[in-house]
């Protein structure tokens, strides 16, 4: 056995070395989990208590857990009516998360429990519903136990979201749950002064799901739009993460389900952080590293409420716990627990052409998001250009059109000015020729008065020169009849006799 052994080590090279290493080291580390996992589940389930009669406290030290930023007076900042729905951030980063707190109830625990949120990062409780959560005493996944207040104390982020309000809307009363939530989001505010508050729309479920005596999309869209109204009213944030996860029917997504219709699924809280990334309350960095710090959650620690309120009875409390706990690649018990830690060439061989092929498909997935990342890029490129070359065109063709009718009104100012020049020439012409003939018309009626003024005067001259015939003649007759009068008168006083 030992010169086996031998003759293997030699033909190993450091490669394979590594590789026998961190399987060994994954072998016990499974037996390890195992091994508390039977230990811890022995505990029974309690209402209002932890489950569980004691709780010890997590492997990681309170060092290893990421610090959540602190807020200052520079980071407090009033929503306007435009911006107190959270719009998209293009490029947003992770880092954002490192200065964001979550109080919620099971679905944010579902958050945690996926590996999205860190534990530290969150205050929530499965069944835990508003009007209590100020009130009630938590423990997250590491042991730590806080009220509100002890954790806000601790925990003055600059943003702030509240993820509740799905557990007890069906509250017969509308006033008494109105009331008690802005309650709770002055409570909060009083207790982080610097803190921007933001809060999350309540996500949609399936109206069938084994929770649908209890909650209803008829309801949550009702309540949804009280949300977005008290936001604006006291000028803090909302963000609609029913957009992503509602589908074309109004129900929650089926990718998305978690399987009893109320909670979701692992892709369904992937999608939650991606919105909450890319949707960031504006002027808040999102610069460095977000790193989550997995905690899995023990069930002999986990806190849960039951109630009318919460929706939750012991019978459907265990298939939610299992859903609670964590992902599948948490709760699952590597297979390579079971080998043997002797492993031979063939294996060995094996073990590497599966690392190889799981590196290429990285590679391969990698490269095609990274395609599909240029394409989109180059997609989003070619219709920003489209669109500026629509957007130039068509300043183009107002501008042409502009200067057409511009060129139209100078042509139409110009005939306008023509026909009234030719107007003016004619009526100049017309008033010359008025004025010629009228001229005319004088020397004529002018000429004909001295034509008429010289007839007469010759006519006046004719008669003088008649008149002095005529008088000449009368004196010639008269003379003549002096004359023959005399001579008669002469014959008359002559003798008789003679």
């Amino acid at each position: 056995m030992s010169k086996w052994f031998e003759k293997i080590m030699q033909r190993l090279g450091k490669r394979e070395m590594i590789i026998i290493s961190s399987v060994i080291f994954a072998i016990a580390f499974a037996i390890i989990l195992i091994m508390a996992f039977i230990k811890g589940s022995n505990g029974d389930v309690s209402e209002e208590t932890v489950i569980g009669e004691e709780a010890q406290n997590a492997a990681v030290g309170e060092e290893d857990l990421p610090v959540v930023e602190t807020a200052t007076e520079g980071t407090k900042s009033e929503s306007t009516p435009d911006t107190t729905v959270l719009a998209k951030k293009e490029g947003a980063k992770d880092g954002y998360l490192n200065r964001c707190v979550f109080l919620g109830d099971s679905r944010t625990v579902a958050m945690v429990n996926y590996g999205f949120f860190n534990d530290d990062a969150a205050l929530a409780q499965i069944g835990i519903s508003h009007p209590s959560f100020a009130s009630n005493k938590f423990i997250n996944n590491a042991g730590k136990e806080y009220t509100l207040k002890t954790y806000l104390a601790s925990h003055q982020a600059p943003v702030i979201y509240i993820l509740l309000g799905v557990n007890g809307i069906n509250d017969p009363s509308e006033t008494h749950y109105r009331d008690t939530f802005v309650s709770l989001i002055d409570k909060v505010a009083e207790m982080a002064p610097n803190s921007n508050l933001v809060l999350v729309a309540i996500g949609p479920v399936d109206d069938n799901g084994i929770y649908k005596n209890s909650v209803q999309n008829a309801w949550i869209d009702k309540y949804n739009d009280f949300l977005l109204e008290t936001a604006k009213e006291k000028h803090i944030f909302y963000l609609d993460i029913a957009e992503v996860l509602k589908g074309s029917d109004g129900q929650v997504k089926s990718e998305y389900n978690g399987g009893d219709g109320l909670h979701y699924s692992g892709k369904g809280c992937e999608a939650i952080f991606r919105y909450i990334v890319e949707h960031p309350v504006p002027q808040i960095s999102d610069e460095g590293e977000y790193v989550v710090k997995y905690i899995k959650p023990d069930p002999n620690r986990i806190k849960v409420t039951m109630g009318d309120e919460s929706g939750i009875d012991e019978g459907k409390l265990q298939d939610l716990m299992d859903m609670m706990i964590g992902t599948p690649e948490n709760q699952a018990v590597s297979d390579s627990s079971t080998e043997s830690s002797e492993l031979t060439e063939e294996e060995l061989r094996l073990l590497e052409e599966e690392e190889e092929r799981k590196k290429a498909e990285e590679e391969a997935k990698k490269k095609a998001e990274e395609e599909e990342a240029k394409k989109k890029a180059e997609e989003e490129e070619a219709k920003k250009k489209a669109e500026e070359e629509e957007a130039k065109k068509k300043a183009e063709e107002e501008e042409a059109k502009k200067k057409a009718e511009e060129e139209e009104a100078k042509k139409k100012a110009e005939e306008e000015e023509a026909k009234k020049k030719a107007e003016e020439e004619e009526a100049k012409k017309k008033a010359e020729e008025e004025e010629a003939k009228r001229k005319a018309e004088e020397e004529e009626r002018k000429k004909a008065e001295e034509e008429k003024e010289k007839s007469e005067a010759e006519e006046d001259e004719s008669k003088e020169e008649d008149k002095d015939k005529s008088g000449q003649g009368s004196s010639e007759e008269t003379e003549k009849e002096e004359s023959s009068g005399q001579s008669e008168g002469d014959t008359g006083n002559q003798p008789e006799g003679e």
